[in-house]
């Protein structure tokens, strides 16, 4: 199986918006343009958009599974969730907190602006030096 160009990637990712309605009109035609020059994104939007229609019918037709959910199926859940490590993996981002990407990228973007905030300090005070100077000099 081969890798998803990010344009794809990014494009299927807003695909459940698009097919819900959600998407903002700027970024619904973006991905509608897209659509248009790929037919991979326009065969993966096809295939929502009928998942999209089957669901909504059956929501209107009140369909009941003909099965019922285990008995103890929500103390099952709840024991799952009291199991040591699961608050800690569910505590810890699956994406970078600052940057909202990978967490290297987070890193990255917090390097890049301490650097410009140390260096915007250096600056200044090296202005306020050759200001006092000039100061000293003549007054």
């Amino acid at each position: 199986m081969s890798e998803i160009p990010k344009r794809c990637a990014r494009v299927r990712g807003r695909l459940p918006a698009l097919v819900d309605g959600e998407l903002s009109r700027p970024a619904a035609r973006l991905v509608e343009r897209h659509l248009r020059r790929c037919d991979a994104c326009a065969e993966e939007a096809d295939r929502q958009r009928r998942l999209h229609a089957r669901l909504a019918r059956m929501a209107e037709d009140e369909v009941v599974p003909d099965v019922a959910p285990p008995q103890d199926l929500l103390a099952s859940l709840l024991e799952q969730a009291r199991e040591p490590g699961v608050r800690e993996r569910a505590a810890v981002p699956a994406r970078g907190a600052v940057s909202g990407a990978r967490p290297g990228l987070s890193v990255t973007l917090v390097v890049v602006v301490l650097s410009l905030v140390s260096l915007a300090g250096w600056a200044g005070w090296r202005a306020g030096r050759a200001w006092s100077s000039a100061r000293r000099e003549h007054g």
